[in-house]
């Protein structure tokens, strides 16, 4: 690993171990640090790999914008008309981002097949993004990784998207909430994996933002208006993301790290 790798992962605060031979890991040539976690280290869908890997190479053919959204099914299902089995955010998505924007969404998508995408899947060769938009971590969480393991794979995503794009500005999203009540287990963990990841941006280069509360009832609760099986959007939730994250889009693409839209952590915490 060259030695401009090995700083973008620390200053990330990625852990690097030092396997015995470089050749003992294969992710060398692709500037990964070693891992024992499987949230940091690249893999397929395995079963899945029939439709998987069609599906998103199929992705890479759409045109090239400045901006790129990466992802699992929340984001992939921006591009979902309204009618489809799966109903999404079409109508929404070519009002506000068809013009400016690539999706890189696959649906149950975790950190690690994302990290497979960026690396074997080669979804980055001839594609050179100014912006992306990173929301991972979910499919993490529901299918029982840790928090801070689901953090350290969205760490090394931020970390691989730094080194293989220099001067690129990354707006990392925090988990969005799901299911009914606010007291469902799950939300206590996405709010751990939001805080850590929060202290990543430095409104320079890696920006962050947290907006899942614009989903919410006053109680806390989601209805099915917003998310029609309380995980995934409906239309009208799509419509509701967009607005949240508009002004935060304006002051990212502009790169204003200072704006208000900006909720950064009081000085010590």
């Amino acid at each position: 690993m060259r030695t401009r790798d090995l700083l973008v992962f620390a200053t990330i605060g990625i852990l690097v171990g030092a396997p015995a031979k470089a050749e003992d890991w294969k992710w060398t040539p692709y500037g990964l640090p070693q891992s024992n976690l499987k949230t940091c280290t690249p893999e397929t869908r395995g079963e899945n790999d029939s439709w998987w890997i069609p599906y998103f190479q199929n992705k890479l053919k759409q045109p090239k914008h400045d901006l790129l959204l990466i992802g699992d099914s929340i984001t992939d299902l921006w591009t979902y008309p309204a009618d489809h089995k799966y109903p999404g955010g079409l109508d929404t998505w070519n009002k506000r981002y068809k013009d400016i924007a690539t999706n890189h969404g696959v649906t149950g998508d975790k950190t690690q097949t994302v990290l497979w995408r960026l690396t074997e899947g080669k979804s980055l060769d001839d594609y050179t993004p100014k912006n992306i938009v990173l929301l991972i971590g979910i499919n993490n969480l529901l299918q029982n990784d840790t928090p801070e393991d689901t953090v350290a794979g969205i760490k090394a995503i931020v970390a691989y998207l730094r080194q293989r794009l220099p001067d690129v500005k990354i707006l990392v999203l925090g988990i969005f909430p799901c299911w009914e009540k606010a007291d469902n287990p799950i939300r206590a963990k996405i709010k751990a994996v939001n805080a850590e990841v929060q202290k990543l941006a430095d409104y320079k280069q890696i920006y962050f933002a947290d907006i899942g509360d614009a989903f919410l009832e006053p109680d806390g609760s989601i209805t099915k208006t917003v998310m029609r099986d309380l995980l995934h959007f409906s239309p009208h939730g799509y419509e509701m993301w967009a607005d949240a994250m508009d002004p935060l889009l304006k002051a990212f693409l502009a790169g204003d790290g200072q704006a208000a839209v900006w909720k950064k952590p009081a000085a010590g915490n």
